[in-house]
């Protein structure tokens, strides 16, 4: 990778090292494609005319946003192609960034690039999810990806913005088909009494579903539970069923509160057992 394209990375990576630039980022993916007109994003963030005026033209120039005038409105939208680039750029060349910041004794006090990427990307992530090319989602099987597509259907039924474990596990067990499906159902875990359990937590959210809907934290962590428990079975995919289990897996590192968990013990289902029944098909 060339210096000039590392700079390049660099420049847009220091326009967003800034709370409300972060901030007009997330405000603005929330609203992707259409974006938000400049008195939507102040009225919103609560930012002057003129801060927020100099925040939006270093977020255009590095090209993360576009602006662009209808009547007498001024629109600014997020620049997806930017943001899948950069993502790009975090992925491939991570190491790289690592070795080098390693070099430049640049990790006083736990400080890595590493995890300043990381924590840039956290706050943009609730926004930025399956539109773009993650590694792990390349490994998702049509079964899994099914599941995921349902979960967002899931989602947009009930009128929620977000996919949570809850919303997976209602897509695998839609999905109507493999080894994690055929094991809720030899438990009494069906379409409808699912349904209801997560109504019944969640509730019916006030529409407007975005058209990229983002997972929640939670729903995150259980799919790279996934992944990782895939990797550690040797195999280089992820199926619905090993969905299911970053679920179940997900429930234990997050101290058992996910929706996914509280509506499976609602419907009596032995989580414990559900899991080495699991583990035990893989083998």
């Amino acid at each position: 990778m060339g210096n000039k394209e590392t700079a390049r990375h660099a420049d847009i990576f220091a326009a967003l090292g800034s709370e409300p630039r972060l901030e007009i980022m997330r405000s603005l993916f929330s609203t992707y494609p259409d974006g938000m007109t400049v008195g939507e994003i102040q009225e919103k963030l609560k930012i002057p005319n003129s801060t927020l005026s100099h925040h939006l033209e270093k977020l255009r120039i590095e090209g993360l946003v576009n602006s662009r005038k209808d009547r007498q409105f001024l629109w600014y939208s997020a620049n997806a192609e930017t943001m899948e680039d950069l993502l790009s750029f975090l992925l491939t060349g991570k190491n790289r960034i690592v070795t080098d910041s390693a070099d430049n004794n640049s990790t006083k006090e736990g400080f890595t690039m590493e995890k300043f990427f990381e924590s840039i990307f956290e706050k943009l992530f609730g926004f930025v999810t399956d539109r773009f090319n993650i590694e792990w989602l390349q490994r998702f099987t049509p079964k899994a990806i099914n599941t995921i597509t349902f979960a967002q259907s899931e989602s947009r039924r009930l009128g929620h913005r977000y996919v949570g474990t809850e919303q997976i596990l209602l897509g695998l067990i839609n999905e109507g088909s493999g080894i994690g499906w055929e094991l809720l159902n030899s438990v009494g875990v069906n379409l409808d009494n699912a349904r209801i359990e997560v109504e019944k937590i969640i509730g019916r959210g006030k529409g407007n579903t975005p058209v990229e809907i983002p997972f929640t934290p939670r729903a995150k962590h259980a799919m790279q539970l996934a992944v990782e428990e895939c990797r550690q079975l040797g195999i280089n995919y992820v199926d619905s069923e090993h969905l299911l289990l970053g679920i179940l897996k997900e429930g234990v590192v997050g101290t058992g509160k996910g929706v996914a968990i509280r509506v499976l013990r609602n419907l009596g289902v032995d989580l414990v057992g559900l899991e080495q029944r699991l583990q035990e098909s893989f083998t």
